[in-house]
Parts: structure tokens; C-alpha cells; sequence
């Protein structure tokens, strides 16, 4: 009896939690989700979706599909203050999903860690912090999107393909970074829902377009824009269709070989106030083409170890949590775009490493503490000089790399206790 009022405290801190989130949003008078609402209403006046958005010069949205607007829409249609209201709950919803889902899972492959399950998930919480606080201040879809495929997830591995599918469909239509868990659904054996899932996402891109009544110019733009910004070979050049340009805060793999690999314009190792960033060094020099070429290798490589590894699993239901983990470190990784509250995505890695962390092995432990420090620590609390290293030295990505070797190592084992398969990995 005396655990019992510990069990039943949890709730409270997880509401609690989840109020202060909804308040933040609520009260914040600008964030992302201005641009959401915009979109939502552009798409049903028949406005152009991606003309220049406000006072400046830059389009709304050009890294989103047409069908996108339809998630965010409704919202368009209530004050501000309640939509940004609404959007805040619902991005809490998500998260209360995505921790379901994490003790669903944790119950089905490592049952002896069941009963501290809310304690793994505040692990959780801490090494994902930044990621979540970014992710909801500004009213962003990243949770919304992660909740939508890790919830397909749990959905096909539970034999409710169709609902699956349907759920898969919205992520795809909305957000497409999702797009690598269509070969990995079909490698793991959920075939019908990576069907239904392309199925349904190509239906609501159409309805999109119906809605929008300007025929398939927002598509085109759209696509033209994506396989553009995809296949640049100078990242430091203005993209086209108005696509987002360099930035330090982009910690994708391609940035961070061009970064080490490359070389970097002055433009972007110096300050605005003209002093150098704060422990910067030149990188290797090579040209842009062989840059290019080594982008192209690591996107082979991080693209055959993730659907390699997971074919080779493909029986082993216990090996499904780390193989799915590893894809979504993946599609941050591949992604030419990904911002620090894309990184709610590592979620699921993170969960995996806090399980180790819980059976106190040492080498857990201290990744996770290097992880907080390096990774998850803001300009509050390590000061802005320190926020520029983590930038130019893409530590967010370093670590990304790090846990999607840990998620595809376990997943390279015989069924056991993740803590000894992360750790056999590590040594």
C-alpha cells in the first residue's frame, strides 16, 4: 500500500505539465502557428498558398504540400487566443499519446521495467526537454506528427492495419518527412497499412487541390520547390521557390558535412557585430562536388543500415521499438530540413536510452548526462556564446547519429534486455 500513492501521483505531474504547456502556447502573441492558420486559410479562400507572407519578402510554407492547410484550417476559423488554445491541446494530447504508446510497447518487449514505466518516461522528458519546450512554445506540428506515426505504428503491430493506415495517411499528407516509414512498414510486414496510408495521403493531396480551386499550380510549386532544395550542391546559395536558406540552427547531416567537409562563406563564421563565432574552425576545404559526394554516401549508408537492419528484423516483434526509434532518427538525419523542434522525433531513441539509464549502467548514464549538456542545454543555462558552438559544431546531429547507432544495434540482437544490447553496442 505504500507504493500506491506514488503510482497514482503521476497523473497530477503529467496534468500538471500538460496545463503549463497549454498556457505557454495560449498566451504567446507570435510563434508558428500564425503561419499554420494562414495556410489553413489561404488553401480554403483560394488564395496563393505561397505568396510572401506579411511585411516581409519571404513565401508562407514552401516546405509544406497543399494538403497541409487541411490539418490546420479549422483552427483558422476561431479568435487567435482560442486557436492557439486549441493547438496547444492538441499538441499535449500527442504527447500523452506518444506516452501510451512508450508503456504499451515497453509492456510488450521488456514487461520486468513495466512497473516504472512513468519513471522511464520522465527520463524521457528531461533529455527531450529543449526539443518539447521548442516544439510547443511556438505552436509547432512536430508532436502532432510523431504521435500520427508512432500511434500507426502501435495500430499495425496490434492488427489494426486499417485504422493504421488511415492514421500513417494523415501524416504523410500533412508533414512528409514521414515518408521513410512507407519502406519500413512494408518491410516489417504492414503492407496494407503503408498502402492505405499512400492511398489515403494522395486522396487528401487531391482534395486539397479540389478545395484550393487552382488547379495543381500549388503542387507544382510545391514540388518543384522540394526536389530542388534536395539536390542542391551549394547549400550557402539562395534555394529556390523561397525554401528556407543556411542556417546554423539547421542540424541535419548534409549541413553538418558541408560544415566539417567544406568550406564556410565569412558571411556565416562571423557574428553580426563582425567578431568570429565563439570556437569556430575551419573545416577540411573540399570542394562543393566532393562534398556532394560524400552527402550522397552517408545518405546510402544511414538509408541501407536502417531498412538492412530492419529486413533482417523483420520477424522479431521485440526488435520492432528499436528499429522504428531508428528511423525516426533517421528521417532527421536524411531530411534537408531539421530544426531543434523537429528533434521530438528522438523521443522514442530517447526512451530506449532511458531504460538503461534506469538499471543504473554507468556508460547510460554518462551518454545521457553528455547528451543533457551538449545537446539539450539552452542559451539560459550555458549562455550564447556556448549555444553558437553547439550550433557551428552540430552537436544536436552528433548525438542524433549516436542514438541511431544505439536504436540499430539493439536491433541487431537476439530478444534481451535492452540495457545489455545498447551496451554490448557501446563496447
Amino acid at each position: 500500500m505504500s507504493r500506491r500513492p506514488k503510482r497514482n501521483l503521476w497523473p497530477f505531474v503529467w496534468g500538471a505539465l500538460g496545463i503549463a504547456l497549454v498556457v505557454r502556447t495560449a498566451v504567446r502573441t507570435r510563434g508558428v502557428i500564425y503561419d499554420h492558420l494562414e495556410f489553413g486559410r489561404r488553401l480554403f479562400a483560394g488564395s496563393d498558398l505561397y505568396a510572401p507572407y506579411l511585411d516581409t519578402p519571404r513565401p508562407l510554407h514552401p516546405v509544406y504540400p497543399p494538403s497541409f492547410g487541411l490539418m490546420t484550417w479549422p483552427f483558422s476559423l476561431t479568435p487567435d487566443v482560442v486557436a492557439r488554445t486549441l493547438w496547444a491541446i492538441v499538441q499535449v494530447a500527442a504527447l500523452a499519446w506518444i506516452g501510451v504508446v512508450l508503456l504499451r510497447m515497453l509492456r510488450r518487449a521488456w514487461p520486468e521495467y513495466a512497473r516504472r514505466g512513468h519513471v522511464l518516461l520522465a527520463i524521457t522528458a528531461l533529455l527531450a526537454s529543449r526539443y518539447v519546450l521548442r516544439d510547443t512554445h511556438g505552436g509547432g506540428g512536430n508532436l502532432i506528427n510523431l504521435a500520427l506515426v508512432l500511434g500507426a505504428t502501435d495500430l499495425a503491430t496490434r492488427g489494426r492495419s486499417h485504422v493504421a493506415g488511415i492514421v500513417f495517411a494523415i501524416s504523410l499528407a500533412t508533414k512528409p518527412t514521414s515518408v521513410l516509414f512507407v519502406p519500413l512498414f512494408w518491410i516489417l510486414g504492414f503492407r496494407r497499412t503503408a498502402s492505405i496510408a499512400v492511398a489515403g495521403a494522395g486522396g487528401l493531396l487531391g482534395l486539397a487541390i479540389l478545395v484550393h480551386g487552382r488547379g495543381l499550380a500549388p503542387l507544382e510549386t510545391w514540388l518543384h520547390g522540394s526536389i530542388e532544395y534536395s539536390r542542391m550542391a551549394n547549400l550557402f546559395e539562395a534555394p529556390a521557390e523561397g525554401f528556407p536558406p543556411f542556417s546554423w540552427m539547421n542540424q541535419c547531416l548534409r549541413c553538418a558535412l558541408t560544415r566539417y567537409l567544406g568550406s564556410v562563406p565569412t558571411a556565416f563564421t562571423h557574428l553580426d557585430d563582425g567578431a568570429p563565432l565563439p570556437g569556430w574552425f575551419d573545416g577540411l576545404g573540399w570542394s562543393i562536388q566532393a562534398t556532394l559526394w560524400c552527402r550522397h554516401a552517408a545518405t546510402a549508408i544511414v538509408l541501407v543500415f536502417t531498412f538492412g537492419l530492419a529486413w533482417l528484423n523483420r520477424r522479431d516483434r521485440m526488435a520492432i521499438p528499436a528499429v522504428v526509434a531508428g528511423c525516426f532518427a533517421a528521417s532527421l538525419l536524411l531530411s534537408p530540413i531539421s530544426w531543434k523542434a523537429h528533434h521530438v522525433a528522438l523521443i522514442p531513441a530517447l526512451f530506449l536510452l532511458s531504460i538503461p539509464v534506469l538499471a543504473r549502467r554507468t556508460w547510460a548514464i554518462a551518454l545521457a548526462a553528455l547528451y543533457l549538456f551538449a545537446c539539450v542545454a539552452g542559451e539560459e543555462l550555458v549562455g550564447k556564446s556556448f549555444k553558437h558552438v553547439q550550433q557551428h559544431l552540430y552537436l544536436v546531429t552528433l548525438g542524433t547519429l549516436v542514438l541511431w547507432t544505439l536504436c540499430l544495434g539493439r536491433a541487431f540482437r537476439p530478444p534481451g534486455r535492452i540495457g545489455d544490447g545498447l551496451a554490448e553496442t557501446v563496447r
